[in-house]
């Protein structure tokens, strides 16, 4: 890391998923050979060899896993003992739920594949508050991904209000399940609104909010259940990022941030109605806003960059891009707590109506965090 430092820690996390030798299909499946194979050791191994020496030294690192594929029961040991001493901690598993099944998951019109659907993510959860506790940071705990990747449907027919309801009970029971854990897990639903089916049953952040108000009038305990948003999913649904963590971080709702990028940022291409291209985070006026809402609340949870390599990336320039992003984060943070955008001087000219200043001031703060990004950035 990149020398001592006195700022606040920043929890922010990798995800074992950005490192593969190649999708496949209509990319090439073999562009970085060295990523083919990666056992769970493995990966802590080039997280604290080629990532963590370069980030800001106030940087506490994490690792991200789907369950089984990448972290399971015979492997967890093993994942467990590379951790130790290493600096880095457990920040969230998933259960690759999508990986086993394909016609709707927990919320499945088949009650087989409903049924195997559900034990899969209990068992995913059991590891997570058993063999893996120890992985976990107490300051900052794993929390419990329900990613809804299979949790779709194609055919719009009544059948939804079914579909809903027991992806809803199967939800409620991890959720039950979590809060009564020793450790006490937090569970959060990962809203996506397509991809893998044409539409999900969790699509936006407000589908979420909307389900933690059925739970609670449900008697389910939600105060470790909320939303864990991740930035390209608000923006490939053409929908409005920075209210979704308005509204969520007004009932407290937030437990796990998946910070990256859909593109459409006048450099990058993307945007509404893409596939997940799942571009590192980068300084914008939108990223901005949301760090210093974060800020302002006391969020003290993981900051995950959930992102992929291009698909003509090479093994060095896949960690180059994971290392700029987490760069990026810590330069926003920095510009926020610098007081540069602080609630004062915004509501001082948008109260007195001269939103040109407002607008320099915001280009100003953005354009200053690019440049924190590029001094914090060791190649």
């Amino acid at each position: 890391m990149t020398g001592k430092s006195t700022r606040p820690a920043r929890y922010q996390s990798v995800c074992r998923w950005s490192f593969h030798p190649g999708r496949g299909g209509f990319v090439p499946s073999d562009v970085r050979p060295g990523f083919a194979g990666m056992t769970p050791e493995g990966f802590v191994d080039l997280v604290r060899e080629k990532i963590a020496p370069r980030v800001p030294s106030n940087t506490v690192l994490g690792l991200a896993v789907h369950y089984e594929r990448e972290a399971c029961e015979k492997t967890a040991a093993g994942l467990v003992e590379a951790l130790k001493g290493s600096g880095l901690f457990l920040s969230m598993i998933s259960p690759g739920a999508h990986y086993h099944f394909a016609y709707g998951g927990i919320g499945s019109p088949d009650p087989a594949e409903r049924k195997a659907a559900g034990e899969f993510a209990m068992r995913a959860l059991d590891l997570l508050t058993g063999p893996l506790s120890s992985a976990s940071l107490p300051d900052c705990p794993a929390v419990f991904d329900v990613w809804n990747g299979s949790l779709g449907y194609e055919i719009p027919t009544l059948l939804l209000t079914d579909m809903l309801r027991w992806a809803d009970e199967a939800i409620a029971g991890l959720v039950t399940r979590a809060c009564t854990s020793i450790p006490r897990i937090r569970v959060g639903v990962e809203p996506k609104p397509s991809e893998g089916h044409p539409a999900m049953l969790y699509q936006t952040s407000s589908d979420v909010l909307a389900l933690r108000g059925r739970l609670r009038s449900a008697g389910v305990d939600v105060s470790g259940f909320g939303l864990i948003n991740e930035f390209g999913h608000t923006e490939m649904s053409g929908l409005d990022l920075v209210q979704d963590y308005a509204a969520a971080l007004l009932e407290g709702a937030v437990v796990h941030i998946h910070a990256n990028s859909q593109g459409g940022d006048g450099i990058r291409l993307g945007g509404a109605g893409k596939f997940d291209i799942d571009f590192g985070t980068a300084p914008s006026a939108t990223t901005l806003a949301i760090a210093g809402m974060l800020s302002e609340s006391g969020y003290a949870g993981w900051v995950e960059h959930d992102m992929q390599p291009r698909p003509y990336d090479s093994e060095q320039q896949s960690i180059d891009r994971v290392v700029r992003s987490v760069c990026n984060w810590e330069a926003l943070m920095r510009v926020v707590e610098s007081g540069l955008t602080d609630r004062s001087k915004l509501l001082e000219r948008a109260s007195a109506r001269r939103t040109m200043e407002l607008e320099d001031l915001v280009r100003d703060a953005v354009a200053r965090a690019h440049e924190l990004s590029k001094e914090l950035y060791v190649c």
